[in-house]
């Protein structure tokens, strides 16, 4: 049986808002990272996902708290606050959704046996 690419993305989308609970522009925020070779950061989230500076960074914050994500000081910036650039590490985000799948896989086969 072979999954579509669009088909796989979308179940890839639905396991991440199930087992993080995150919403629609959360996935978006993460796909962009995930497929970024440099890392993206708060400007460059907020430009490609047509939102505010602030609600990119409670995104970046909720995919850095899950786990999915991880922050690094951007070396460039100078003076001021400084600016994070958020990146993936893929073996290890792979590892840990991995995990995750199981987990959740495995609630949702006792959940089913008890019906």
């Amino acid at each position: 049986m072979s999954i579509e690419i669009s088909e796989k993305s979308v179940l890839l989308r639905r396991f991440l808002m199930v087992a993080y609970g995150l919403s629609e522009a959360d996935v978006d925020a993460f796909m962009k990272i995930v497929n970024s070779s440099e890392g993206k950061d708060v400007d460059a989230i907020s430009a490609d996902l047509g939102i505010s500076k602030s609600r990119a960074s409670l995104i970046l914050k909720k995919l850095a708290d899950a786990g999915l994500i991880e922050k690094q000081k951007n070396s460039g910036s100078k003076g001021g606050r400084p600016k994070f650039m958020y990146y993936v590490d893929k073996k290890e985000v792979i590892d840990k959704m991995q995990k995750k799948a199981q987990e959740v896989c495995k609630d949702l086969s006792s959940i089913i046996q008890g019906l």
